[in-house]
């Protein structure tokens, strides 16, 4: 019982804690990081891997983990880690979203996870690239803004690498939204990097320009060379953005029809498609719900930037 009420509050104060970043995300723009959780494996009769550590002041020190097809990377080598491998006794590090199963002990689905860490070796660490690195100009390192509100310092000749693939990969490569794995050195910079496949058709940008217009760039920066994307705000403060630009941007195919309104395609395949003042999209797979409904202003159709980055698997950063 007295587990099960430690845990009731860390689910509160995990709530408490995304309610804040919400709240701070409306002026800092900033979204939660993953969770790490860790320990030792554990004997367990169910479906997972139960982990155990030794901190009983962390609500995690008891949670089973399913790996599902999350990378499982070896600590010491930067290789691949077979699922199979792991016994008894074994440590292992596991980054996963906020979602849990309220249950005893909470069950969580890894993002990415780490094992045969050295005794005497620090643990990489699981990233998500947040917003574009910055170079400033009298320092040969990029900085990176990382998920969670952190800021990664990444030399220029840091070691860095592709994960499974012999495709190559720079520094280019850690856009928005970029997974990776990272080595630090003894003053916490990155000395090596794995990073994971792309998971997103792109990434999307969104800002508020001097003159207050809401502009969006899709896989760019707002140097004037890229596309800029012209939203406009909804009644309760919400990103709307215009489906035909920002999907065609990204190789969609979009018409309008009069009885589906807006209809998204792409190799002559349905994306989606939706009516203006409807608060469901129609996708392959049924009807599914809108966080604000649809509009249509001076002939262009919008949905909220959220709503449509998710549809369009784009992954959004929000400029101040």
């Amino acid at each position: 019982m007295k587990k099960l009420w430690k845990l009731a509050l860390a689910f509160t104060a995990c709530a408490a804690a995304l309610c804040l970043t919400a709240a701070a995300a409306e002026v800092e723009n900033e979204k939660p990081g993953p969770v790490r959780v860790w320990g030792t494996v554990s004997a367990w009769e169910g479906e997972g891997i139960y982990l155990k550590n030794s901190d009983e002041s962390d609500p995690l020190n008891e949670v089973v983990i399913h790996l599902g097809d999350a990378p499982l990377v070896d600590a010491a080598t930067g290789l691949p880690l077979a699922k199979d491998s792991l016994k008894e006794g074994d440590t292992l590090y596991a980054w996963a979203g906020p979602a849990m199963a309220l249950s005893l002990p909470p069950q969580m689905s890894a993002i990415a996870a780490v094992g045969n860490v050295p005794a005497d070796a620090a643990v990489p660490e699981y990233y998500q690239v947040a917003k574009t690195p910055l170079k400033r100009a009298d320092e040969d390192k990029l900085q990176v803004p990382v998920l969670g509100g952190e800021m990664l310092t990444v030399p220029m000749d840091v070691e860095i690498g592709p994960w499974l693939t012999r495709q190559i990969v720079t520094l280019d490569n850690l856009v928005p939204g970029a997974q990776i794995l990272v080595w630090k050195d003894a003053d916490g910079q990155a000395e090596k990097i794995i990073v994971f496949g792309y998971a997103y058709n792109g990434y999307l940008q969104i800002m508020v320009a001097s003159h207050g217009d809401l502009l969006a760039c899709v896989n760019g920066t707002f140097n004037g060379e890229t596309p800029q994307l012209r939203g406009k705000k909804a009644e309760n403060g919400d990103v709307m953005l215009p489906i035909r630009a920002v999907a065609e941007s990204i190789g969609y195919d979009v018409r309008w029809d009069k009885e589906l309104g807006a209809v998204v395609s792409q190799n002559g395949e349905l994306v989606f498609s939706v009516k203006p003042g409807a608060d469901v999209v129609q996708t392959p797979d049924g009807e599914v719900a809108l966080s604000i409904p649809c509009v249509i202003e001076n002939g262009v159709t919008y949905l909220s930037a959220d709503d449509l980055g998710y549809r369009l698997n784009l992954f959004i950063v929000h400029r101040a």
